[in-house]
């Protein structure tokens, strides 16, 4: 055992000075394995490789993809729109293998031409060449609970449909009363509301686009805990 213990540790040395706590989980790996210990040895590794939720829909994989992003202002090129059209193309951009996200700029540039009306998210889609159109609706979007506490909260309607199929819904999710921190909340004394709104516009932008891609399944608890940091 120990020159088992030994050889491990010069195997994970380099390692180590890079990822200490995962390299020292290796080798305590490594040595329950030999003593028969498989299931201790499985619950390690599941602590090294963590605890991941797949995808709800992975059919933005490879595919051109306009992003549409509406408020109870409508779709717009207001303030709020413009943070989670932006916040959700670059959150797809980093984690959905070879996706194509058409520009807001070249979907700004056609809605000043032709317009838009509610429900036209397919002509939009097709006017920009897209194969898939991601509809996001933010509904009562609001950042307070009560006078004392920021808490923002919103209704949420996420929509892919297929361009190139008619305009076929191939995804739909909604998540009512979404809010952030999910209990309590900041006090509007420890920061300002133009903070709190950029904090719970982030967040609630990679909780849409998480639906897309692989996701940690704890990160919803841990990003609770960030709401003290801020």
């Amino acid at each position: 055992m120990r020159l088992l213990a030994t050889r491990n540790l010069r195997q994970w040395g380099s390692v180590s000075g890079r990822r200490p706590f995962a390299a020292a989980l290796l080798i305590v790996v490594g040595l329950v394995v030999t003593s028969g210990c498989v299931n201790l040895a499985a619950n390690l590794l599941h602590a090294v490789h963590g605890n991941n939720r797949p995808a709800e829909f992975e059919g933005l994989r490879g595919k051109r993809v306009a992003v549409v992003c509406s408020t109870d202002s409508g779709l717009g090129k207001d303030a709020t729109n413009s943070i989670l059209t932006n916040n959700i193309q670059a959150a797809l951009s980093m984690n959905v293998k070879d996706i194509q996200l058409v520009r807001s700029s070249e979907i700004d540039q056609w809605l000043d031409v032709h317009g838009w009306e509610e429900n036209d998210y397919i002509e939009i889609g097709k006017g920009v060449k897209a194969e898939r159109l991601l509809a996001i609706e933010v509904m009562h979007l609001t950042l307070k609970n009560g006078q004392t506490l920021y808490q923002g909260q919103a209704d949420i309607n996420v929509t892919v449909y297929d361009v190139t199929e008619g305009g076929k819904i191939v995804f739909r999710k909604q998540l009512p009363e979404f809010a952030f921190p999910t209990t309590g909340g900041k006090p509007v004394t420890e920061t300002s509301e133009n903070k709190f709104r950029s904090f719970f516009l982030a967040v609630l932008s990679n909780k849409i686009a998480g639906l897309f891609y692989e996701v940690d399944a704890t990160a919803d608890v841990a990003i609770d805990a960030t709401v003290s940091s801020f």
